[in-house]
């Protein structure tokens, strides 16, 4: 019986796979309160994995990190990977950007924002994000 139930889940197991797929992002961030702040501001792409408390089990998987130019541009490229437990339903990578900015707060802030699901080869032109606004998101940004 477990030689049974072990081969069970040897096949159960082997069909899982994983949707792998990779981002190329560019995009633009503005203080206008000051434009040095623009500079090294730390953008990071992650996977979204468990709700609640799931996080504490499955975490969200870091994709990709980088840093502001002078004029507030940054490119960021990356990929996660999402395993399909149900076979033949993809489960694609959900990415977000997390972004760490001073333009507010001596301490720092940070802004969570949902991103389209568009993977390479395809570029996501993210336009640009005012961090002056307190509450960032897609209906605030402005394309290039």
């Amino acid at each position: 019986m477990y030689k049974i139930l072990l081969s069970i889940f040897a096949i159960i197991f082997s069909s899982v796979n994983a949707g792998h797929k990779c981002l190329w992002i560019h995009g633009k961030v503005i203080c206008h309160k000051d434009s040095t702040k623009n500079i090294n501001v730390e953008i990071r792409a992650y996977d979204r994995d468990g709700i609640s408390i799931a996080q504490i089990i499955d975490p969200d998987d870091l994709m990709a990190i980088t840093f502001t130019n002078e004029d507030g541009t940054f490119t960021l490229d990356g990929c996660g990977d999402d395993h399909d437990w149900i076979p033949g339903i993809m489960n694609d990578p959900e990415p977000y950007l997390q972004i760490l900015h001073y333009c507010n707060n001596e301490n720092g802030d940070v802004v969570r924002m949902p991103l389209k699901r568009i993977f390479a080869p395809d570029s996501y032109d993210l336009g640009t994000i005012d961090l002056d606004i307190k509450e960032v998101n897609a209906a605030n940004l402005t394309k290039n």
